[in-house]
C-alpha cells in the first residue's frame, strides 16, 4: 500500500520549502503553507492581501538564486528566519511592522544583487512588501489552494528520461509517496484517503520556470518543462496532482497510508 515518505510546506510563496514530519489542515488548507509573500510595490498596498499570480512576487520564477536562502517560519513565535550559507541573513516577527519592513528590505537588497532578478530596472516594484498573516494560505498558485502530491517512481522515471538526478524539491510539492507506478497519480479521480484524512483529486499540476531552478545551487540548469512533456506524454509540462481537503481540520504524517477511491 502506498505510504507518505516526505512532507513539505512552503511558508513564503515561491521560496524554499521546509521539510516536516506532519502537515496540519485548518479550514481546509495546510497550516503554514503559502501564508506569506514578498510582493512588488506596484501590486497593491501592504495591507492588501488579495490573491495574485506568482509573477507579481519575488521568487524562484524570476530570481532562481532565491534557492540559496534557507527559510523557516515558527507558527507559535511568528518568527520568520532566512539563512544564507549557514548564517542568519534576516529574522523578524511578522507581527511587527518594523520587522516586516526590515525583512522586505533585506530580501530586496539580496535580490537586487543577483544576476537574474526582477527588480533592477523596475523602480516601480520596490520596496517589496511582506504580505500575509502567517495563518491563511492565501498565495497558492491556484486561488482555491489545495495540496500537491507525487509518487517517487514518477520522479525516478523523469530522472531516467533526463539522464541525471533531479531534486524533487524543484516541484514544490507537499506530499511524496511510494509504492505506485510512475505517473499513476496523474490519473487519480475521486476520493483519496491519507491516514484519517479525506481529499478529492482535483487536477494535475502544470509546471513553470520555477522548476528550472536547482534548489541546491540556485542555477537554471535543466530544461525541466520540455523534459516533462517528453517524459510523460502530456500536452503541457505536468508533474504531481492537486488534492482538495474535504475535512476542515485534520493532520497527515510521514508513514500514513494512501488509498485511492
Amino acid at each position: 500500500m502506498p505510504k507518505i515518505t516526505e512532507l513539505y510546506r512552503h511558508p513564503v510563496k515561491s521560496f524554499t520549502p521546509e521539510r516536516v514530519d506532519e502537515l496540519r489542515f485548518v479550514g481546509g488548507k495546510v497550516q503554514g503553507d503559502r501564508v506569506l509573500g514578498f510582493r512588488f510595490a506596484d501590486q497593491g498596498a501592504p495591507d492588501d492581501w488579495g490573491w495574485r499570480r506568482k509573477i507579481n512576487f519575488v521568487g524562484l520564477v524570476n530570481s532562481p538564486a532565491i534557492a540559496l536562502l534557507d527559510l523557516s517560519f515558527n507558527d507559535q513565535t511568528r518568527i520568520l528566519t532566512l539563512n544564507y550559507e549557514g548564517e542568519m541573513f534576516a529574522e523578524g516577527s511578522i507581527d511587527s511592522e518594523e520587522d516586516r519592513f526590515d525583512l522586505s528590505e533585506a530580501v530586496g537588497e539580496y535580490v537586487t544583487s543577483l544576476d537574474i532578478n526582477p527588480l533592477v530596472g523596475h523602480p516601480e516594484r520596490v520596496p517589496l512588501n511582506l504580505i500575509g498573516d502567517g495563518r491563511q494560505g492565501l498565495f497558492h498558485d491556484f486561488e482555491v489552494g489545495g495540496v500537491s502530491l507525487y509518487g517517487k517512481e514518477s520522479l525516478k522515471a523523469f530522472e531516467s528520461h533526463m539522464g541525471t538526478e533531479i531534486d524533487g524539491r524543484r516541484f514544490r510539492t507537499n506530499i511524496v509517496i511510494d509504492d505506485i507506478d510512475a505517473w499513476d497519480e496523474l490519473a487519480w479521480t475521486g476520493r483519496v484517503s491519507i491516514g484519517g484524512s479525506n481529499f478529492k483529486a482535483d487536477r494535475t499540476v502544470p509546471r513553470c520556470l520555477v522548476t528550472h531552478a536547482n534548489p541546491v545551487n540556485g542555477e537554471r540548469d535543466h530544461e525541466i518543462m520540455k523534459g516533462l512533456i517528453a517524459a510523460n506524454g502530456m500536452d503541457t509540462p505536468t508533474f504531481s496532482i492537486l488534492l482538495n481537503p474535504l475535512d476542515d481540520d485534520s493532520v497527515i504524517r510521514v508513514g500514513d497510508s494512501v488509498t485511492v477511491g
